[in-house]
């Protein structure tokens, strides 16, 4: 009769596997922190690029950019970390305040506001002569106390035509 031969892993066998797990996992999951935080962002380029089309819409109609500024909205302060945005548990949004954009002062003009919680806070300064805009979308999506700025400039081209440009913050700040 044959001597059947025990099969399995040895204990140095799993350790291998378990320290590759291990190099994976300190890769992946800062990796994916990174991807989220700079997901977050998306909101902002889009809040703008909706700023910069309806302040081209305004410059088609009137032949200038909106001249009137508004206020930094939702919130004043900038941050929206430790706000529920509208829902029971925190979730670092800022709660909407669609009203809050009829101020009469360039939001009016724009028809623009935001519906949903949000991370970013946006304001938009029309420059006397009505042939330049700034907008500004300020937040801290990673809630580190750090406050990123998109800014969006509107311009008009030697032609006569609008023209806008987004500029990111630094690399790493969300």
């Amino acid at each position: 009769m044959k001597k059947s031969k025990l099969r399995g892993f040895t204990l140095i066998e799993l350790m291998i596997v378990v320290a590759i797990i291990g190099i994976l996992a300190a890769v992946a999951i800062p990796a994916f922190l990174e991807y989220m935080k700079r997901g977050k962002t998306t909101e902002a380029s889009l809040n703008l690029n909706k700023i910069g089309k309806a302040a081209k819409r305004v410059k088609g109609e009137i032949g200038t950019y909106p001249v009137e500024s508004g206020a930094l909205l939702p919130h004043t302060t900038g941050t929206c970390c430790g706000d529920s945005g509208g829902t029971p548990q925190i979730n670092n949004k800022c709660t909407p305040t669609p009203n809050a954009f009829s101020d009469g002062l360039g939001w009016s003009h724009l028809e623009f506001s935001v519906d949903e919680p949000s991370i970013y806070n946006y304001q938009f300064i029309g420059v006397a002569g009505g042939s330049v805009f700034t907008a500004y979308a300020v937040g801290d999506a990673d809630c580190d106390a750090v406050q990123a700025t998109f800014t969006m400039v509107g311009t008009t081209t030697g032609a006569g035509n609008p023209a806008t440009n987004i500029v990111p913050p630094a690399s790493g700040v969300y």
